[in-house]
């Protein structure tokens, strides 16, 4: 089937089902608009009434439940109001008993004895005290057992009242079993009011009945705590006595308090039930329907009632029902609304789908006609029944000829007479006329004289005729000429890509395609390729796997990826390769092909490999390195844990750099090549060495027994390593110094055994070279006292804690004072005063010196601009400041800051600057002299002097040690001293003479023709303060005049 043809069928039947759809419309849609306006009116109508109803229900149960939570507050008041007077009552009882107990009634006998101690003033004290304690309480009164009053605790004094009337007293007087304490409502005798009157029974001695004690309380009191309780304006909170008398009422009604009201339904229920009751009843005060809650009172005759009417309980709930009839009467608005809107829309959507119903019947009409295809139908008979205006364009047709009721004969001859169609008209028709008798559907490409292609697709009908669709498939044609002039240019690109490519159907897992690379790792033509399965090239093995693989691509949404891994080539054999499978998916997201992409990285990994044995061994002597050695060790160390002893060795090789640096690096690493086997030959299988770098060797010894052993494998060291060795045609000998650390005696830890071992080494070079040094615990702490040295060093330059002392020089002619030299001093915070000869080493080996000497040449310069102008500054210059080459413009700067005229410092080296490296300290031994600075030779003669020294660089003076002063008294440095002083004089230098500290050296200095001397004999180092007061100083001497 050609690729138009289903579309072809599908625009047919399409216009076939417009002109059913068309048709059907009409029919439905009065039906439609009918039903639904039916029912949404019927369930508008119901939902309205659910909406009422529901309404009404809710507001009948808001109605039940605000009364019940009025109830629930009233409940809740009366039982917290019972418990408030439930204790106030206790707290009276309480009072009343301590007031007995304090009148010690009990003890008494008479009631003479009763009366005189009851009318005491000291009874009235605390009658009248006790009284205070609880506000609510009235007065407390004690009355004898004629029931008249003998004192209370009001002022004195106490009115003449008798009780003997009250039923109370009556009850205590004449009926022993009587409670002890009982209360009466009663109006009082005084004012006439209404009282709650607690009275307590007292006996006296044998229980002999001597008289009453009462309390009296107020009602008023309880009115105003129930004012306190805030219910609602219609409520009202009560106390009656348990006979049913109103007590107290708040709202207050003046007329109701004192009547009883025993009758009430509340009270009785308390009276028949006990404990709290809740009723709704109608009042029987204001004959008003309240609900009310009523509540005993444990220590009282009494009972607490609080009520609210129920007009007030309803309040809210009249607020809510008014609440739910507004919003049901708006959702009911809503709902009919939303009918009115909804009918209104079905109706307009009804005329609107009429008006679509009329201009889909036009676009009908012109949808033929605006068809990129051409279309022509045919009855039984082959005539043409309908055809579009796109069939007469695309052939050139006349519309007089093509009409309806045109045969196809007559049809393809004016065809072929328009030139679209060249073939037989015969055979054509007879050929179409039978495939549709058959029933079969056909097509044909047609090729016209103008170049273009036409596409025919013919349908049978059910009648007997047919519908052809013509479409101009030139354009397809060319892009399918091109995509096959794309295909060929791909597939020449993938040829010449370096990896394998191979293409797989999905379904067969057949090959579709392969490049070059994989016909030549396939080693077979990709003529015997293509077509075949994997089973069908490769080993059963083999196959299996590539099946494998390839069904984990089709499983993973990101293909399958094979890391570096060894492959079998048939034609290449074992090779290391990389593999990514991809599955190529259509549009449903089907898996339809297999992209295989395979890289060979044999020769990368071997490059690899190469890296790798350089990054863990020296490139010179094929040895491992200081990252292998370090993984030895480590294993080493693991064995040592269980036991097993080794020795770790770091070998230095002496004076190497003097061959580098004389015979050149090519005859340095022959030797360092030669030195290499001879340790190789020295070791024994098992033992372990490595170059670390420079002219820097380890080797581990493994499973020693001892010392013993140790020794002699260096000893085996010592005598190959010194055997003469012939390098480029040089003869060499050299020696090494070795420094040895025992593992696990000397430290279980890596970094910690190579620290040992190479403090034991340095050990070794400080000892002279050319010897070897086992680890001492004492190296390692002369180490860390090093580094604390030098930390210290960096807080001190940080901190300022230097000082600088100068030391005078005298004038030995004149007495004067004509220089100082400049001195540091280190005072620690916690070990005092450093020596110089301690920190100033650490501080070269350091770098320090450079900043502690700027630090000494900037301070010194300044305080000396202050000297008087005879009177010189003497700085020492380390060798390693020397190696500086902006030394000079330091010091310049340090003179410019100061503003020290250049001719007053003096710079004071030693020897050793022009031992170990003559020539670039002279280079700025020149600068400096040419600035103007003087240039003096400290400690001459103490180190390999020289004269060429002096003869190279003209020195403004010598200092002559004090190894030869102090000694010139007594064997030949007189002599000495004499040569130099002469020598200085030659050369027009002065000289200096140090360590000056008896009269006699002095005079015999002045004798020899010394020009200076500087020493304790005139002044010790002093701070910069104390030294300024000896600037002016002058000593007497007797000088000779020759």
């Amino acid at each position: 089937m050609f690729p138009g043809e289903g579309r072809m069928r599908g625009l047919f039947h399409l216009l076939h089902d417009m002109k059913a759809r068309a048709a059907a419309t009409g029919r439905r849609l009065a039906a439609t608009v009918r039903g639904p306006v039916l029912w949404l009116t019927i369930c508008g109508g119901l939902l309205v009434a659910a909406i009422f109803v529901g309404t009404m229900m809710m507001a009948g149960e808001f109605r039940e439940r605000a009364l019940r939570n009025s109830e629930r507050e009233l409940e809740n008041t009366v039982l917290l109001l019972a418990r408030h007077f439930d204790q106030q009552f206790e707290d009276s009882d309480t009072l009343a008993d301590d007031v007995i107990s304090r009148l010690q009634i009990s003890g008494l006998a008479s009631e003479k004895e009763f009366r005189d101690r009851v009318a005491s003033s000291e009874a009235h004290e605390i009658l009248r005290s006790k009284a205070g304690v609880l506000s609510y309480l009235g007065d407390i009164s004690i009355f004898d057992s004629n029931g008249d009053m003998i004192n209370w605790s009001r002022p004195l004094p106490a009115p003449r009242l008798n009780i003997s009337e009250r039923a109370y007293f009556n009850s205590f007087k004449f009926d022993a079993r009587s409670p002890s304490v009982l209360a009466e409502s009663v109006r009082s005798y005084l004012t006439g009011n209404l009282n709650s009157v607690i009275a307590h029974r007292l006996r006296g001695e044998d229980g002999v009945f001597l008289g009453v004690m009462t309390r009296r309380i107020n009602p008023a009191n309880y009115e105003k705590f129930f004012a306190s309780v805030a219910l609602g304006s219609g409520a009202a909170i009560s106390m009656f006595h348990a006979d049913g008398t109103l007590l107290a009422r708040y709202p207050r009604v003046e007329a109701l308090i004192g009547q009883n009201f025993s009758t009430a339904p509340l009270l009785q229920r308390v009276r028949e039930s006990g404990g709290s009751q809740t009723l709704r009843v109608q009042s029987p005060i204001d004959q008003m329907d309240r609900l009310g809650s009523a509540a005993p009172l444990t220590h009282y005759s009494g009972v607490v009632v609080a009520t609210n009417t129920v007009d007030a309980a309803l309040a809210d709930w009249r607020e809510q029902t008014r609440f739910l009839v507004v919003a049901a009467t708006l959702s009911a608005a809503v709902v009919a609304l939303i009918l009115f809107l909804i009918i209104r829309q079905i109706t307009r959507q009804s005329r609107e789908a009429q008006q679509r119903l009329e201009t889909e019947r036009g676009r009908l009409d012109t949808a033929l006609n605006n068809m990129i295809q051409g279309l022509a139908t045919f009855d039984a008979s082959a005539r043409l029944v309908t055809f579009n205006q796109r069939y007469i364009d695309m052939h050139n047709l006349s519309a007089d000829v093509v009409k309806p009721g045109c045969h196809l004969r007559e049809l393809m001859q004016h065809r072929k007479d328009r030139g679209s169609f060249d073939g037989d008209i015969d055979e054509f028709c007879h050929s179409v006329v039978q495939n549709i008798a058959r029933g079969e559907a056909g097509h044909s490409v047609t090729q016209c004289a103008d170049g273009r292609t036409f596409l025919t697709v013919r349908k049978p009908l059910v009648d007997g005729g047919w519908v052809a669709t013509m479409e101009d498939i030139t354009e397809r044609r060319n892009l399918e000429q091109e995509r096959d002039r794309n295909y060929a240019f791909l597939s020449q690109i993938i040829d010449h890509i370096p990896s394998q490519i191979t293409v797989k159907d999905v379904h067969d897992r057949r090959y579709l395609l392969v490049n070059r690379v994989a016909e030549t790792q396939f080693g077979i033509s990709r003529d015997l390729i293509v077509g075949r399965t994997a089973a069908d090239i490769f080993p059963k093995e083999a196959a299996e796997i590539i099946a494998a693989d390839e069904e984990k691509t089709l499983q993973s949404p990101d293909g399958l990826f094979k890391d570096e891994h060894v492959w079998e080539s048939q034609a290449m054999g074992p090779r290391f390769i990389t593999s990514k499978r991809l599955g190529i998916r259509n549009a449903a997201g089907q898996a339809r092909y297999i992209i295989n992409v395979v890289d060979d990285v044999t020769e990368r990994r071997l490059a690899n490999e190469k890296i790798a044995h350089l990054a863990h061994y020296d490139a010179l002597t094929d040895l491992p390195n200081r990252v292998l050695f370090r993984e030895q060790i480590d294993r080493e160390l693991r064995k040592a844990i269980r036991g097993q002893q080794f020795a770790l060795l770091y070998i230095d090789i002496d004076e190497f750099k003097g061959i580098n640096d004389s015979l050149g690096h090519h005859v340095g690493d022959e030797l360092l090549k030669a030195v290499a086997a001879c340790l190789k030959d020295c070791i024994k299988p098992g033992d372990l060495i490595a170059r670390l770098g420079g002219d820097e060797f380890a080797v581990i010894q493994t499973a020693i027994r001892g010392r013993a052993e140790v020794e002699e494998f260096v000893a085996r060291i010592y005598e190959a390593i010194r055997h003469p060795y012939q390098c480029l045609g040089h003869q060499l000998s050299t020696d090494a110094s070795i420094g040895i650390a025992l593992a696990p005696e000397d430290g279980t830890e890596l970094d910690q055994l190579i620290k040992h071992a190479d403090l034991a080494m340095y050990a070794a070079k400080a000892e002279g070279r050319r010897t070897h040094r086992f680890f001492e615990p004492a190296m390692d702490a002369r180490a860390q006292a090093r580094l604390a040295m030098e930390q210290d060093l960096r807080q001190a330059l940080t901190a300022g804690s230097f000082d600088i002392h100068y030391q005078p020089l005298l004038d030995l002619s004149s007495g004067e004072v004509t220089g100082c030299e400049a001195l540091l001093r280190w005072r620690h915070p916690e070990r005092g005063m450093v020596s110089p000869a301690e920190f100033i080493p650490v501080a070269e080996d350091t770098g320090l010196i450079n900043e502690i000497g700027d630090w000494v040449m900037q301070t010194a310069c300044t305080e000396a601009a202050g000297w008087p102008s005879r009177v010189r500054l003497a700085v020492n210059v380390s060798p390693i400041q020397l190696k500086s080459p902006t030394l000079a413009l330091r010091i310049t700067g340090a003179l410019a800051a100061s503003g020290l005229p250049p001719d007053r410092l003096e710079i004071e080296i030693t020897e050793a600057v022009l031992i170990h490296d003559d020539e670039s300290a002279l280079a700025i031994l020149h600068q400096l002299r040419a600035i103007g600075v003087r240039i003096a030779l400290d400690d001459f003669g103490t180190g390999f002097s020289s004269l060429s020294y002096l003869k190279r660089f003209p020195f403004d003076k010598i200092k002559i040690d004090r190894c030869f002063v102090s000694d010139i008294e007594i064997d030949g440095s007189a002599a000495i001293v004499q040569a130099v002083v002469n020598i200085a004089a030659a050369r027009n230098m002065t000289t200096t003479a140090e360590g000056v500290e008896t009269v006699q050296q002095r005079e015999m200095l002045r004798q020899l023709g010394c020009t200076q001397m500087q020493g304790y004999l005139f002044s010790a180092p002093k701070p910069a303060a104390e030294a300024r007061r000896l600037l002016g100083a002058r000593v007497e001497t007797e000088t000779a005049v020759a």
